[in-house]
């Protein structure tokens, strides 16, 4: 299963057409980077098209995915990794017939694309360590639960935040890594099983949207929430109650539409032969119950507007 999705425009033959990759689409990360795609195609009179594979674990999929969209002979191709090696062969195929790559939110280990516009995982990573040392008091024992092994976006996450603990707070000891594949269920039955093999337990970093659901999730269920602190990664209305009801204490938000605006507009500049960075960070916001109802945190955690 996959989605296809265009922006509902006429266009006419002769512009350039820009289609997105994506890790996914059902997730409301995903939506927000299409929303950001959108707009910038518009406002640069491309042509664009969302594909993404219907969870994150589908790799050979993502594959097909992007063998599907060379076929279509794109100006260029906007790409959110799977995973950073699989899918550098499909990165040369695609330079090979001329066609350029940008990626976003996940890269490949190659040179090929002209630019990677995400948020610094790792610099997203240690301030979640901050957050959740400061919960703590610097000191107990810390769980991670991250999303998909091996990919690039988890793998960063996870370091960050790892290399901050132990640089910064001695007293803190960390878990092994335990991965979710960013499904809910998973993470909620990692978290309840780690709850359990570590009842002196103190905290738990979740990496995405996902992971952070589950682990919420859990600690809910447990009746756990405030004794075991919980820092999260993306926004959904879901984890935003999480927060209010104080199953987790902040979470980290994305900018997802700027990822998609930027990463689309980038990827433009580069093919009619403007320079571009090499790499785009769009920074992130720490969500807590203090500053949730600012203005400009509202604005980011409601990108659609309030249903």
């Amino acid at each position: 299963m996959m989605a296809i999705f265009g922006i509902g425009q006429a266009y006419s033959a002769d512009q350039m057409y820009i289609p997105v990759v994506s890790k996914g689409y059902q997730q409301e990360f995903w939506q927000t980077v299409k929303l950001g795609t959108d707009a910038a195609a518009k406002d640069l009179s491309v042509r664009t098209s969302f594909v993404g594979p219907s969870d994150e674990t589908q790799i050979a999929e993502q594959i097909q995915l992007m063998e599907d969209t060379i076929t279509r002979h794109p100006n260029g191709i906007l790409l959110s990794s799977l995973d950073a090696n699989a899918l550098i062969p499909l990165v040369e195929k695609a330079n090979s017939q001329h066609i350029t790559v940008a990626t976003f939110d996940s890269g490949v280990n190659s040179d090929i694309p002209v630019s990677f516009v995400a948020t610094s995982n790792i610099k997203a990573g240690a301030a979640a360590a901050d957050a959740l040392a400061k919960e703590l008091g610097g000191k107990g024992k810390v769980g991670i639960v991250a999303h998909v092994a091996g990919t690039t976006s988890a793998i960063e996450r996870t370091e960050g935040f790892s290399k901050a603990i132990k640089a910064k707070y001695p007293n803190i000891t960390l878990l092994p890594v335990q991965y979710s594949d960013g499904d809910p269920q998973k993470a909620m039955d990692k978290t309840i099983d780690m709850t359990r093999a570590n009842p002196d337990l103190a905290g738990i970093y979740a990496t995405n949207e996902g992971s952070t659901l589950g682990v919420a999730n859990a600690i809910k269920t447990l009746g756990l929430s405030g004794k075991i602190k919980v820092i999260g990664f993306d926004s959904t209305e879901a984890i935003i109650n999480y927060l209010k009801i104080g199953a987790i204490q902040g979470f980290i938000v994305q900018d997802a539409y700027q990822i998609g605006y930027q990463g689309l507009t980038t990827l433009v500049k580069s093919i009619r032969g403007q320079q571009v960075p090499k790499s785009v960070d769009i920074p992130v916001k720490f969500v807590t119950q203090s500053n949730l109802n600012d203005p400009a945190i509202q604005k980011l955690l409601y990108p659609f507007g309030k249903k």
